[in-house]
């Protein structure tokens, strides 16, 4: 469901008209967030989880800076030379509100890895959204809760 709901996207909102090498970071983070939480929501939905506060108690995990920024660091290395680059471009965005529940440098990876799923957004490879993020929704649909 959330593969064919992020293709629909792509294919509806006629994402190749810009090139999402012209965008901001900043910008390529809005996009990411987006696509992020409902790749992490619709995932926890297929999942077989139907009370709204374990789906939100898990999804609000999986989503926050601090649990982002430690996803980073795990699939960094398997990146492609123009996915660091989008990567970079997010986690060295000037950016004056951190919130509270995490750390400068888990905000900056977050928003780095926010930039990452926009730019794989708009660049129309939703495949790898999907083969980047397996990890953390395995793990997260595994345990039920456990992330």
């Amino acid at each position: 469901m959330a593969e064919a709901l992020v293709a629909d996207l792509c294919e509806k909102l006629g994402i190749r008209e810009r090139d999402p090498k012209t965008l901001p970071g900043l910008t390529l983070a809005y996009i990411g967030d987006c696509v992020f939480e409902i790749v992490v929501r619709t995932t926890l939905v297929e999942s077989g989880l139907n009370h709204v506060s374990d789906l939100n108690r898990i999804a609000t995990r999986l989503v926050s800076a601090k649990a982002q920024a430690a996803f980073m660091k795990t699939i960094e290395d398997s990146l492609e030379d123009d996915e660091r680059d989008a990567y970079r471009r997010g986690k060295n965005c000037n950016s004056t509100s951190i919130p509270k529940s995490a750390t400068r440098v888990e905000y900056h990876t977050a928003t780095g890895l926010e930039a990452l799923i926009g730019y794989l957004f708009l660049e129309g490879k939703k495949e790898r959204i999907f083969e980047l993020c397996e990890p953390l929704l395995k793990e997260a649909v595994g345990g039920k809760g456990s992330a």
